[in-house]
């Protein structure tokens, strides 16, 4: 044999080896970062789909709250009066709201009022309550022994899910007690939604991305909420499962069907980067190799560190810092891109989680954090925390007069005006109720406050809300209870709000449409 033919043989034969280090390499190393990732984006984005059913949990817990904790709805458990029903219980409240399951029960869970409705997209409404309604009272039987009574009003609380006629249904349950969260309680609220295709279509469409839910099985009632089920359906299809539970409950298995693309994208390059390393290594083994390194795997690695920091630091600001204009290059995009989906889809969940959708102003969970942080820092610093109970007087007689939508209106022009009268950034207004607000002003003495206050009146009366079944005014007015304090280890911030409440309730006894300041009770402080 030549010498010719041995260098051609040998060079095949280094050209083989080397392919098949390469392929070795591609299927041990570069193969399984991708699937990885794609595990990765499987669970991430499952796990949306799950916070999405337990945000929507939690608004509808929100609304309970503002319905059982209410003076109306105290009196109506008990009298069952038909003023409240004409004024409150129509079928377009629950449109708004989004409900198609209402429930007023008594101590013994008995309905004193209750409808299942059904509003199809096209309008109107049907009312299936001779169908489903003893079929939704059976099946929520016996959640109101969840409700412990001996906790905070805030967290007398039960929810989870039924199905009925076929179709879940979640619900949110709390105790009716009064507008100050006093007791005894009388009787439950209970509001729930069906969880149609119709729903899951608009949830779908919120957090992009399609996915079904069904009850859960014998199996899934035992299995853990952070297990997650990935099952590969075909080269190009990927199905994520998880259970959604509830208190931890396992109520719900929800499933997406998502692209393999980072898989079939791992396979594409692999593929490639070998066929080039065969057709190469025939011309120059070494140089190849050299090359093959340098072009592929070098890349892959650092894509694999920098995704692998990302994970570990779980900070989606980050991004992967590879900017070839190849294949790694196109991966890298596609999963900044990824990033970067996830990024603004927490930072929309943060910022729903702490507004209040109707007034734009910071809702009670921003507000207790705030108040939390004040403390903590006034402590510090010496400096007083003042805080405001703004009422909107008599507000229950103009949604009656005016109708809700009217009242929604109103509510957004005080809030404005309140948002309005933080004269710095530390300040904040929040929407404390259903018509009640609590301003939070760090480093404001009460004098200044005082100040505010009047300017805060003189504003709203100048808006000339029309109000004419108002006892106090034609207009629209509100009362201001103030209370401020140098936060110190000797209170507690509760004491804070209760001298603001105790002002609010001065100015209203007092005839309303003004504002009182009133210094925490000496009393109050630990010994």
């Amino acid at each position: 044999m030549s010498i010719s033919a041995k260098t051609t043989v040998m060079i095949l034969l280094m050209g083989i080896l080397l392919s098949l280090s390469a392929f070795y390499i591609q299927r041990s190393i570069v193969y399984p970062a991708f699937q990885e990732i794609e595990v990765d984006y499987a669970q991430n984005n499952i796990d949306r789909v799950v916070r999405r059913l337990d945000a929507q949990r939690k608004t509808i817990d929100l609304t309970v709250y503002d319905w059982s904790a209410w003076n109306d709805t105290y009196t109506f458990i008990q009298s069952g009066r038909q003023e409240y029903i004409d004024s409150n219980l129509y079928p377009d409240t629950f449109l708004n709201f989004g409900f198609d399951v209402a429930l007023f029960l008594n101590l013994d869970q008995e309905p004193v009022w209750g409808r299942v409705f059904d509003f199809p997209s096209d309008g109107g409404y049907v009312d299936l309550t001779d169908s489903y309604l003893d079929e939704v009272l059976s099946a929520t039987k016996g959640f109101a022994e969840r409700i412990d009574p001996e906790d905070d009003i805030d967290d007398q609380k039960t929810s989870g899910i039924v199905v009925v006629g076929g179709i879940p249904v979640l619900f949110a349950m709390r105790p009716i007690v009064r507008s100050d969260g006093s007791g005894p309680r009388k009787g439950y609220v209970l509001f729930g939604q069906f969880l149609d295709d119709e729903l899951i279509s608009e949830l779908s469409e919120q957090i992009v991305q399609d996915f079904s839910i069904q009850p859960v099985s014998k199996t899934d009632a035992t299995a853990s909420p952070d297990n997650y089920t990935l099952e590969a359906i075909n080269r190009r299809a990927l199905s994520a499962s998880r259970i959604y539970s509830i208190d931890g409950t396992p109520s719900l298995r929800a499933t997406a069907i998502l692209p393999r693309s980072i898989t079939e994208l791992g396979r594409d390059i692999t593929f490639y980067g070998v066929a080039l390393l065969v057709l190469l290594c025939t011309i120059l083994a070494v140089a190849l190799l050299a090359l093959f390194r340098w072009i592929i795997i070098k890349p892959i690695m650092g894509l694999k560190a920098d995704i692998s920091g990302i994970s570990n630091a779980m900070d989606y600001s980050l991004r992967a810092n590879i900017r070839n204009n190849d294949e790694i290059g196109a991966l890298s995009r596609e999963f900044n891109s990824m990033l970067e989906m996830i990024e603004r889809a927490n930072a929309e969940l943060k910022r729903l989680s702490e507004h209040d959708p109707l007034t734009g102003l910071s809702n009670r969970l921003a507000l207790e954090k705030k108040l939390e942080q004040a403390w903590e820092i006034l402590c510090r610093t010496g400096d007083p925390l003042t805080i405001m109970l703004v009422d909107i007087d008599h507000f229950k007689l103009y949604n009656d007069r005016y109708g809700h939508q009217a009242g929604d209106k109103s509510l957004k022009r005080v809030a404005k005006i309140l948002a309005d009268a933080m004269q710095r950034k530390s300040d904040m207004a929040a929407r404390y109720g259903g018509e009640e607000f609590l301003l939070v002003l760090p480093g404001t003495g009460a004098d200044d406050a005082m100040a505010i206050a009047a300017s805060i009146r003189e504003q709203i009366i100048a808006e000339k809300i029309e109000h004419d079944c108002s006892p106090v005014e034609p207009f629209l007015t509100v009362s201001i209870g103030i209370s401020s304090v140098v936060p110190h280890s000797d209170l507690e911030m509760g004491d804070l709000i209760r001298a603001a409440d105790r002002a609010l309730y001065m100015v209203k006894g007092s005839g309303r449409n003004s504002f009182r300041y009133e210094p925490v009770d000496p009393a109050s402080q630990k010994q």
